[in-house]
């Protein structure tokens, strides 16, 4: 056994890092197998003296991945926040202290203090200048320790409330209309099965959509059981097409046709597509005439009636950069063909993203397969196992928030402009709102710095704030602007209870604790209580239902779900998960089968009970940039733009080996990244003309800032654009500098603050243009992952 985990620490390149070996004289314990489960998979940690020592494959993951075995670094890992921390300037109340966040060391404080210190600023600020900046659950799958859910619970009862976030980064576009439209956000609704595909579909659309690595982690516990319909997707004969400026894993593996567009078009290429189908007679007028409102309304703009620009196939040509001939073929193939249109989310984090789940919607009402088996349009075959079947039974739920009482909510992506504008007035999902004053931010477990655009905006808020709370396991670029660091725990050190994957749904783990905290950390549940109990016994109780045992929570979390009647608490935390059942009738789920059948009985939750081409209240806004139908609006940086600034568009796809910044911190690193910096996909003409080698340091630029990558060479991507995985960790080059250079890649730098719309107000990540070059000079070293200088008090 020693052997092994000598051999396995070897190769993941564990290094010092670790800081788990054992000396071979030393006599081991008995080996222990612990079930776990996270975003990036269930497993089991093999444990042995205290120590884990071994990550193995749990049963429940069809296809474990390197992800899910880098949690035994993550644990180990030198970037671990060990007690609790606060910046120097403001432990020592200095004036201008704020100018100071990320610039300066820590100081070493005890738990008594640092709570003290939170507590009481806490209470001496009004609620209606908190924000509570807990607002995703990316940092683990657990429902008794989730951040977002303590967080929030913590402040509804200490302070009756706080601010909070509107709307998220994912699909704040889509989610702030598609109810409107076709009466679901769509995004996270459950999809036609794998099963009802294979079998029916003949041509399926990868619009801009990558199953095989987005499918690979959830926000709960992946199975990663799509993984095996891939190979029978290949041998099926379906007519795979992917419309996208990357040929992606998916698209190679599925040996899809690549239709190359222009990023940012989609919207274009699909009116164009819709104004061939309408002009030939082929589209279903009887779908339209009997599913759809407002046809008449949008079609007057479709044949360019009202700005004299028919949206032919030409017109589209132009914009997207495909032929005008292979539109027409693929607006012809769709309808004649059983055709699925599987839309992703990053076509809405664009300038004006919210036309372009609306056009799809469209375009696939005009081709009238919504509501067939194998037909129509998913937004969420690529996410949280999209297209398997759900199981029959509920599972357990998690810790409820309570009411907050504080109305204020901060859209997503305008966090840096709230805080920087206090008393600004802005709209949000038609209606006239003004941000409000924030004092005091809180975030627990996730990374206001990783994932903001514009990260010398955010940066730039973050200094203006009187005080700062951060909790986390690990010195996060975020942590690093903290002013009080509290040390949480990782999943591993305590237990918890876990849900299977948001479409399947079909099991229910054990989060089982490997071994005690490491340094001074403690569990989130634990230190939301201690915060509580500094607001009285009573805040305390109500806090945690008199239940301050994590098992105790547990337990009862179970005992009140459906899953508890098919195994006993005792038995599944023994065992360590249990699979859910599922029947025929699961396999058989067709997305919208229902309303197709009976419009009337089964009438959507829109204005009209149907799919919405036109919405009339949209129109009534009369906002410039956003419209009462899917229109095409010129983004404010593309490459159609013959007087842009800079020559090269940059994507911001999702990381293959991270959940956007998590485990960029770990040994797999050394498995992708060039000269330890993130790469850049870079096709093989722009590198030649612009001096670039596969391999060389790169600096990439626009007028938001500056970053360093790795170049890497492709055919995989097309001319004109580059592709920067998100995710990566925030090194700024000199701290001293207003906007310094970013030493490890990290895209944020360089994509704009810039909302989707008026409506939505939602991220455009998708939407920058930059330069590049090769590096020269001395380049320096990623310091990413070094903790801060901390002083011993």
């Amino acid at each position: 056994m020693l052997n092994t985990r000598r051999n396995f620490l070897k190769g993941a390149m564990l290094g010092a890092g670790a800081a788990v070996s054992l000396d071979a004289t030393e006599l081991l314990s008995p080996v222990q197998k612990v079930a776990h489960a996270s975003n990036f998979g269930p497993f089991y940690a093999l444990t042995q003296d205290g120590k884990i020592i071994d990550i193995l494959p749990h049963p429940m993951d069809k296809r474990p991945t390197a992800m899910t075995k880098m949690w035994l670094d993550r644990v180990y890992s030198p970037t671990r926040i060990k007690y609790p921390c606060v910046r120097k300037s403001y432990l020592e109340g200095k004036t201008g202290h704020e100018k100071l966040r990320g610039k300066e060391e820590f100081v070493r404080v005890s738990w008594d203090e640092a709570l003290k210190l939170v507590a009481n600023k806490i209470k001496e600020t009004p609620k209606e200048n908190i924000y509570n900046a807990t607002y995703i659950g990316w940092s683990h799958p657990g429902g008794i320790h989730s951040c977002p859910s303590l967080c929030g619970r913590f402040f509804n009862i200490a302070k009756r409330g706080a601010i909070g976030t509107a709307g998220e980064y994912s699909n704040g576009a889509a989610g702030a209309v598609n109810v409107d439209i076709i009466g679901d956000v769509e995004k996270y609704s459950l999809q036609t099965t794998h099963e009802q595909i294979l079998q029916n579909t003949k041509t399926y659309v990868l619009w801009g959509t990558d199953l095989f690595k987005c499918n690979k982690i959830d926000t709960k516990v992946p199975s990663r059981e799509n993984d095996l319909y891939y190979p029978k997707y290949a041998k099926s004969g379906i007519n795979f097409i992917s419309i996208d400026p990357i040929y992606t894993e998916t698209a190679q593996m599925l040996n899809a046709r690549w239709i190359k567009i222009r990023p940012n078009t989609d919207i274009a290429l699909m009116l164009g597509m819709m104004h061939h189908l309408y002009t030939s007679g082929k589209y279903d007028k009887e779908f339209i005439a009997k599913y759809t409102d407002g046809f008449d309304t949008f079609l007057p703009y479709l044949l360019g009636k009202t700005d004299k620009i028919p949206k032919t196939p030409k017109w589209a040509s132009k914009i997207t950069t495909i032929d005008e001939k292979t539109i027409k073929e693929l607006a012809e193939l769709f309808v004649k063909d059983r055709t699925f249109l599987a839309g992703n989310w990053a076509l809405q984090r664009a300038q004006h993203g919210e036309m372009a789940d609306w056009c799809l919607i469209v375009l696939a009402s005009m081709i009238g397969q919504i509501g067939l088996a194998g037909g129509g349009v998913g937004f969420s075959m690529h996410f949280g196992g999209g297209g398997q079947a759900r199981a029959i039974v509920g599972t357990p739920a998690g810790i409820s928030q309570g009411r907050n009482r504080v109305e204020d909510r901060i859209p997503a992506s305008r966090i840096s402009d709230a805080i920087l504008n206090p008393g600004k007035k802005y709209t949000y999902k038609g209606k006239e709102r003004v941000y409000p004053t924030v004092k005091v931010a809180y975030v627990a477990g996730c990374s206001i710095v990783g994932h903001h655009p514009d990260t010398n905006n955010i940066i730039k808020a973050l200094r203006t704030l009187d005080t700062f709370v951060v909790q986390e396991p690990w010195w996060t670029p975020t942590a690093k602007m903290a002013d009080i660091v509290f040390p949480a725990c990782t999943t591993l050190e305590r237990n918890d209870i876990a849900m299977g994957g948001v479409h399947g749904k079909n099991g229910v783990y054990a989060m089982k604790k490997a071994i005690e905290p490491l340094y001074e950390s403690k569990s989130d549940l634990e230190i939301f209580s201690l915060l509580a109990k500094e607001f009285g016994q009573k805040v305390y109780d109500k806090f945690t239902d008199e239940k301050p045992n994590e098992m105790d929570k547990i337990k009862y979390e179970y005992d009140i779900s459906p899953t508890a009647q098919l195994m006993s608490f005792e038995e599944f935390w023994q065992r360590g998960y249990i699979e859910l059942p599922r029947d025929e009738k699961s396999y058989k789920f067709v997305r919208h089968a229902k309303f197709r059948s009976d419009p009337v009985a089964n009438k959507l939750a829109t204005i009209s009970g149907k799919i919405q081409i036109t919405v009339p209240k949209f129109a009534e806004l009369k906002y410039k940039d956003f419209t009462g139908y899917p229109t095409w609006i010129e983004p404010d940086e593309w490459l159609g733009d013959k007087n842009r600034k800079y020559p090269l568009h940059l994507l911001s796809p999702h990381p293959n080996y991270r959940v956007h910044s998590q485990g960029d911190n770990t040994y797999l690193r050394a498995f992708y990244k060039i000269n330890d910096r993130e790469p850049v996909m870079i096709n093989p003409n722009d590198a030649k003309k612009y001096g670039i080698s596969h391999g060389d340091v790169v600096e990439i630029y626009n007028d938001r800032g500056r970053v360093l990558a790795g170049a890497y060479v492709s055919e995989n991507i097309i001319e004109g654009v580059m592709a920067l995985q998100e995710g990566a960790w925030y090194c700024p080059e000199n701290t001293i500098d207003e906007n310094p250079r970013c030493v490890s890649g990290h895209i944020n730098v360089l994509t704009s603050n810039r909302p989707t719309s008026s409506m939505a107000q939602a991220t455009s990540v998708n939407t920058n243009l930059v330069g590049i070059k090769k590096a020269t000079g001395v380049i320096p070293p990623n310091m990413a992952y070094n903790p801060p200088k901390i002083i011993e008090a």
